[in-house]
């Protein structure tokens, strides 16, 4: 039973490590991403409204994510890019 108790400890301690490292990682791609889109809307001379309009996000929603606080999903993204006339790429590469 203590060795089933450490093993578990231990790998509680290394999923912590694990998802603040990643959250980390895609918050900073993400914030990236946003910027260039919110940069992209604002070459467009397009509102938040206007994007809420064509995309069924809600307006707060479109603002807390292009502020940073919140990281919107996929679709949303989809859905945003698509608006501007855009649309993403993903890639799946080395670290």
């Amino acid at each position: 039973m203590k060795e089933y108790l450490t093993e578990k400890e231990f790998r509680e301690k290394r999923l912590e490590v694990y998802t603040e490292k990643i959250q980390e990682q895609v918050l900073g791609k993400f914030s990236e991403t946003i910027r260039l889109l919110v940069e992209e809307r604002h070459r467009q001379k397009m509102t938040q409204q206007e994007i809420a309009d064509i995309t069924g996000i809600k307006p707060s929603n479109l603002a807390r994510f292009e502020t940073g606080g919140r990281v919107p999903t996929l679709v949303v993204l989809e859905k945003y890019t698509n608006a501007l006339g855009k649309h993403i790429e993903i890639k799946i590469c080395d670290d």
